[in-house]
């Protein structure tokens, strides 16, 4: 077997501007920040994101001018309030917004993962989501006789980013049972190629003592970086929850400019190293928080 270990900057270096980049999260749970960061480090371009509902990651890729679409369902922090970053480049034109909803977006991802040209929904009927997508959902006649459904064009994004719980150097994949866990895997599943960041690397024989999470096989993947914490300051059970200071010190700044490329210099452009990143946004006092779950007051 081909060994995929890497580090994340070579990894990342892999995505091409005008990439369509898949982010495999949801608002404040499980993002690969990490990643993320190294997007923007690398100063990639015109990326097209794909989320089911994108948080901090999206709004960061927005200020960084990273992104220029969005094809996804919802962004937001939840409690933490609205992506400011993100909604200021909406409304400025600078990012456009292909909007679908969940069940539309997983039909045009299990499309895609199946090698398929579509797969139906009656999600969207009613809605406004058929007029606005023409290209991509087209109302289709059940040739058995039923109802007429929605045929969901599929979506194949180049790459596909995703932070998981442990990985051996061969790229199989383990996640730990969590709330998201029938969701893992659809996205990366419909990509041309995979990047797994991993809290731990380790031996294949570890991966075997639980065969059952192994959620990508190594074939799937084409690198994969050892990154512990590598989805703060999201949460990523349940090894750690959100880190809540972190997303209010976001959102006090993500308003002005000004404020918000200094905190990008600070917690995205000056630390060279995860070590770096983890010093500069509290050193072990801030693991022990999140590890405590006391991120989530």
């Amino acid at each position: 077997m081909q060994s995929k270990l890497t580090t994340l900057a070579d990894a990342i270096a892999a995505v091409g501007n005008g990439d369509v980049v898949a982010l495999q999260n949801m608002a404040t749970q499980a993002a690969p920040m990490a990643a993320v960061r190294e997007l923007i480090r690398q100063e990639k371009r015109c990326l097209a994101i794909v989320v089911l509902v994108g948080g901090m990651a999206v709004d960061w890729l927005a200020a960084a001018r990273v992104i220029d679409r969005l094809i996804g369902a919802a962004v937001s922090m939840e409690q933490f309030g609205l992506c400011q970053q993100y909604r200021k480049a909406v409304e400025q034109g600078r990012v456009r917004v292909e909007e679908l909803s969940e069940t539309l977006l997983n039909a045009r991802l299990g499309a895609g993962a199946r090698n398929l040209p579509f797969l139906p929904s009656r999600g969207a009927i009613g809605s406004d989501l058929i007029a606005l997508n023409p290209e991509n959902l087209k109302m289709l006649v059940d040739p058995f006789g039923g109802l007429p459904v929605v045929a969901c064009r599929a979506l194949v994004p180049d790459v596909a980013l995703v932070h998981a719980h442990r990985a051996d150097r061969y790229g199989n994949t383990q996640y730990e049972p969590t709330v998201l866990w029938p969701d893992i895997g659809i996205m990366p599943k419909a990509a041309r190629r995979v990047i797994v960041t991993a809290e731990e690397i380790v031996d294949s024989e570890v991966l075997r003592r639980h065969p059952d999470r192994t959620i990508l096989p190594g074939f799937m993947v084409d690198a994969v970086a050892e990154v512990p914490y590598g989805a703060h300051p999201t949460s990523f059970f349940p090894s750690y929850g959100y880190d809540s200071r972190f997303h209010r010190e976001w959102t006090a700044v993500s308003r002005d400019d000004a404020a918000t490329a200094a905190f990008l210099d600070r917690y995205v452009l000056a630390p060279d190293s995860q070590e770096d990143y983890i010093a500069a946004v509290g050193g072990d006092a801030c693991l022990e928080r999140i590890r405590n779950w006391e991120g989530r007051k």
